[in-house]
């Protein structure tokens, strides 16, 4: 990241240790009060922002929305970030000005060489020759960027197929949590977490009875009966699709055998999966509109239940945090938290993180990026080898002004 809040320099986040490079499931980003912390999340947050948002959320006649350092408002801002997506790692990476989007790009790895899928410079778009097959389908797409949108964002929007991996990763592998959020989107995302199936609420209680505040059940209300028969059908999908995805990756031949018998690959499967997740948000989300999630907590030895305005600003905390921990470690997800420790006890931040760290629970492969200044959270053993499972990062700023990231 370069030239966006308090970087003014170029920055790398690595969330890897050594040479190899092999991931680590956990990165601590530490620093002061007003180092910087928040800026780094940010930059991720914008990132993904430009990406789904740039063509259907951007003024199409305004300059595009960037928030450089305030003693550099000339100079460019740049993202770039490194993933693997459907199996394959991509480098994708944009430019922008006060005027537009002065550059972007995207490029696969496989098996470590470097293949372009297009590099844009201004509105001029080059295809690279690895993509030959795609060429029709990304320059139909050329005519109809905008100088400030980005072309992965409107070819996420068309499904210009050789560009749908990149865009999927920052829809629905890249989670960034920002602020303490109201208590009226916090009881959505419960909500949403909880209806999507029987045992979330029981592994939902199961946590908050661990962190010894006294809630022994939280309840939504039941299906408003004008969705409730398209929900069920939704859920038995995504339950079905999920089986059929877990056994092409465990079942030796099963991938074969759909193929042959179906002609589905395991690769359609997950973005069908992703589809009807998708789809069941959407419909979700129009039914709380229409009615309200009707969420309540249950406290031990007090028989009114509480609706969650009654709760403490630590309980709330902890209700915003763990959908999207519990989300990212069953979907494998990179989940990026600012200032995980905010409001909580220390004891109840370090069961979070460890929830990551711990192989039993996160069996997928998912990622924590979290900021925090308490230095004795990062230092905390965990019972496990901090050195092999979580990169630790400081940020400092300088007497210039400007923040600067070191691993540690």
């Amino acid at each position: 990241m370069t030239n966006h809040r308090s970087l003014a320099e170029r920055q790398e986040l690595r969330l890897y240790r050594g040479s190899g490079p092999v991931a680590v499931p956990v990165t601590a980003i530490h620093g002061t009060t007003a180092a910087g912390k928040s800026s780094v999340i940010d930059a991720l947050a914008q990132m993904r922002d430009a990406v789904l948002h740039s063509v259907t959320g951007w003024d199409p006649y305004a300059g595009p929305v960037r928030a450089p350092h305030l003693g550099f408002p000339d100079r460019p801002t740049e993202f770039v970030a490194g993933f693997v997506a459907e199996g394959v790692p991509y480098t994708y990476g944009f430019q922008l000005d006060n005027a537009g989007v002065t550059a972007e790009w995207l490029h696969t790895q496989p098996r470590s060489r470097k293949r372009i899928v297009f590099e844009r410079s201004g509105q001029g778009i080059k295809i690279g020759p690895m993509f030959e097959a795609a060429r029709c389908g990304i320059a139909a797409l050329v005519p109809l960027v905008r100088p400030n949108a980005l072309l992965l964002s409107l070819a996420g929007q068309m499904y210009a197929e050789a560009l749908v991996p990149a865009y999927r990763w920052f829809s629905s592998m890249l989670d960034v949590e920002r602020g303490t959020g109201e208590t009226a989107e916090v009881a959505h995302r419960l909500g949403a977490h909880i209806s999507r199936a029987p045992d979330n609420a029981a592994r939902l209680s199961m946590l908050l009875y661990a962190a010894g505040l006294g809630i022994t059940d939280v309840r939504i209300a039941d299906h408003d009966p004008l969705y409730a028969d398209y929900l069920r059908e939704l859920d038995g999908d995504i339950t079905a699709t999920a089986k059929q995805v877990e056994l092409c990756a465990t079942a030796p031949g099963h991938a074969d055998l759909l193929l042959q018998e179906n002609g589905v690959t395991a690769l359609m499967l997950e973005r069908e999966l992703g589809n009807l997740r998708a789809a069941r948000e959407a419909l979700y989300t129009r039914m709380v509109a229409r009615r309200g999630v009707g969420l309540r907590l249950v406290h031990a030895g007090i028989d009114a239940p509480f609706e969650i305005s009654d709760e403490s600003a630590a309980t709330v905390s902890l209700l915003r945090l763990l959908p999207a921990i519990l989300d990212a470690l069953d979907q494998g997800r990179v989940l990026v938290v600012d200032d995980i420790g905010a409001r909580l006890p220390a004891e109840q931040t370090d069961r979070l993180i460890r929830l990551f760290q711990s192989p039993e629970t996160n069996s997928l492969g998912a990622q924590l990026v979290f900021t925090t200044d308490d230095r004795a959270l990062i230092d905390r053993g965990n019972g496990r080898s901090q050195r092999t499972r979580t990169a630790v990062w400081q940020v400092r700023r300088t007497e210039r002004g400007v923040s600067e990231l070191a691993a540690l």
